[in-house]
């Protein structure tokens, strides 16, 4: 597993930011997994990569530079759809004038009224034109650099079963760790995330979403590194639409729709860490705000261990539940002095609760499998 898949960037998780069933009691869990899986979708023809651009001279070409290397991995034919919008720069320009063997280059243009430009509706229309027939559809962001094995790891999980499959990101920020708000918020994040991510995987393995097996996944869900096949994006109404978290909001989309989502550690892109982005309410500007305010704005995905005991209640008493949607609040605002305050309640109920609930519905169906 790769390093920073094992130990991410810590604040950059909050701020960029096997099938799904709604089985109707264990026998339905039973047939999931005594039934061999073959794959009988059609084979993928090509590959598009979707990128909203706006004002990025300085760092575009070195992100088409880096798809042109993850495209020489990778045995179908791959083209970046590059969707310029309200450029004042020389972006467009510089789309159009990269030239590479093994990469083709499609640019659109496009200025959206000033009422309705933002970052996620952007990225919806350059995935909406990028979503070609018999495709697979990534999309990143233009200040990315994705790894030379980025398009190839995609692939290599679409032919294990995925149809939704989100990579990692990382990304150096010495600035916002430097700050003690900055590092408060960070250290919370981390801490409380972790047991958070052990709850959701668990939640996950009951409902049939993840294999019973399977390690705990990152569950980062970001537009920077992600594919999708583009029928199944298109059958289920594609990105939504939203200003900011649609990537998210597209995970969640897809798992109501049945889509098996995973999690890849070898699909991985490096973002920039910048404090000055292009979109209102970015990681830029989630950033500045954590090296300023003395008790930062926790992620709002985050769940306080009341609502994860009630969600964990009700699967283990047979009722399958969708996860919460990330891209919106799942409760109220947290900071990171909550997240302190809640730490310990989080873990008793990991460690006291969760685990030892989930070893026994393991024992019960592993023997009514084998039965």
């Amino acid at each position: 597993m790769r390093p920073f898949c094992r130990r991410m960037r810590r604040t950059i998780r909050s701020c960029i930011r096997r099938r799904s069933t709604a089985p109707a009691g264990p026998s339905c869990m039973i047939r999931i997994l005594m039934t061999p899986w073959h794959d009988t979708r059609p084979a993928l023809r090509h590959v598009t990569v979707a990128i909203p651009v706006r004002d990025e001279a300085k760092r575009l070409h070195r992100l088409l530079q880096a798809l042109a290397g993850a495209a020489q991995a990778c045995d179908l034919p791959v083209t970046a759809l590059v969707l310029a919008n309200n450029c004042t720069d020389a972006s467009e320009r510089i789309a159009r004038s990269f030239r590479s063997p093994s990469l083709a280059v499609s640019v659109h243009s496009v200025t959206f009224p000033v009422s309705t430009a933002s970052a996620g509706r952007a990225r919806r229309v350059a995935m909406d034109l990028a979503a070609r027939t018999g495709g697979l559809l990534m999309t990143t962001d233009a200040d990315a650099i994705p790894a030379q094995d980025w398009i190839r790891a995609a692939l290599d999980a679409m032919g294990d079963g995925a149809d939704l499959v989100c990579g990692s990101i990382s990304a150096d920020v010495p600035h916002v760790l430097a700050t003690p708000s900055g590092a408060r918020i960070t250290q919370a994040e981390e801490a409380y995330s972790a047991l958070l991510r052990r709850v959701r995987h668990r939640l996950d393995q009951v409902a049939g979403r993840q294999a019973a097996q399977s390690q705990t996944p990152h569950y980062m869900e970001s537009g920077a590194s992600m594919a999708i096949r583009a029928d199944l994006y298109r059958a289920i109404g594609g990105l939504p639409e939203l200003d900011f978290g649609e990537d998210r909001a597209l995970v969640f989309r897809a798992e109501a729709h049945g889509l098996a989502v995973r999690y890849s550690c070898d699909m991985t892109a490096r973002v920039s860490g910048r404090l000055q982005g292009r979109a209102d309410g970015g990681m830029a500007a989630c950033l500045r705000h954590r090296m300023q305010d003395a008790d930062p704005l926790a992620d709002q995905a985050m769940i306080l261990p009341y609502a994860l005991r009630a969600m964990w209640a009700e699967a283990m008493s047979g009722s399958i539940r969708a996860y919460p949607d990330r891209s919106v609040a799942a409760g109220p605002t947290l900071r990171a002095s909550d997240l302190e305050a809640r730490l310990a309640d989080l873990a008793a109920l990991v460690d006291g609760t969760v685990d030892p609930d989930f070893a026994r519905w393991s024992d019960r169906h592993a023997a009514m499998v084998v039965g």
